[in-house]
């Protein structure tokens, strides 16, 4: 079986009056498709984001190791457990050149993802910038990526609010997709889309991972899209009464 992108081990994450998150693992391989689910406030997101090295929770991290296998033994965890905001920000800082180039994160809705004041193709070229190799043009890599996720050429001089809901998410995945990531995070991607948009966004996913080599760490509320797609499941409790993760 081929070398884990991620391996996140008793992930535990405090906030000043409470345990946000409690002994947390999970693990993405390439090619595959890693289904984090649970109720709200159960810490999906928070979770999500301590697996690229993001935590913006003090105290904060209190327990568990952070591994990329493809990358080397390091544990980024290590020197961060138990440091507060300082060690987290470090923690930051030596991460940030993973965040594009190996993990790409998608937000929920599109609109957090697209800037509302630039056209979908300079957001491309940005994002392509970000690749360790930089291609031959990026004028044909934006019209590229564009066609990869079903849309027009003309999407690229379009501004996000110019699109449909579905487009947009398809514009979304091309800017994630862009810096040729390993790992792909996609926060519950189908937000706001009905049933059969719903679909095809996760299918043309599916596949733009399939065909990059990548690892899916799919968070979702959708059952239904789980039991169909997902090759492992991570399932968080809900937090005690009282008690709200992000």
């Amino acid at each position: 079986m081929s070398e884990p992108l991620v391996v996140v081990e008793g992930l535990s994450i405090q906030a000043p009056t409470r345990l946000l998150i409690r002994d947390v693992g999970l693990i993405v391989r390439p090619r595959r498709i890693t289904a984090l689910v649970g109720p709200s406030g159960a810490g999906k997101s928070l979770t999500a984001r301590a697996s690229m090295g993001v935590l913006d929770v003090i105290p904060g991290l209190v327990a568990g190791s952070l591994r990329y296998p493809a990358l080397g033994p390091q544990d980024w965890f290590q020197g961060v457990v138990g440091g507060g905001e300082r060690a987290q920000r470090r923690l930051l800082e030596a991460t940030r050149s993973l965040r594009g180039a190996y993990v790409s994160y998608s937000p929920q809705a599109a609109s957090s993802a697209l800037n509302p004041g630039r056209t979908i193709g300079w957001q491309l070229a940005i994002a392509i910038g970000r690749r360790v190799e930089a291609p031959a043009s990026v004028g044909a890599e934006v019209r590229s990526l564009l066609a990869e996720v079903g849309l027009p050429a003309r999407a690229a001089a379009a501004l996000p609010a110019e699109l449909s809901g579905g487009m947009a998410q398809r514009a979304a995945l091309a800017i994630a997709i862009a810096p040729k990531p390993r790992l792909v995070i996609a926060d519950e991607p189908e937000t706001g889309l009905d049933p059969v948009l719903r679909r095809s966004v996760i299918e043309l996913m599916i596949q733009v991972c399939q065909v990059h080599q990548a690892g899916l760490l799919l968070i979702s509320h959708h059952q239904s899209t789980v039991d169909r797609i997902a090759d492992d499941v991570v399932v968080l409790p809900a937090p005690p009464a009282g008690e709200v993760a992000a």
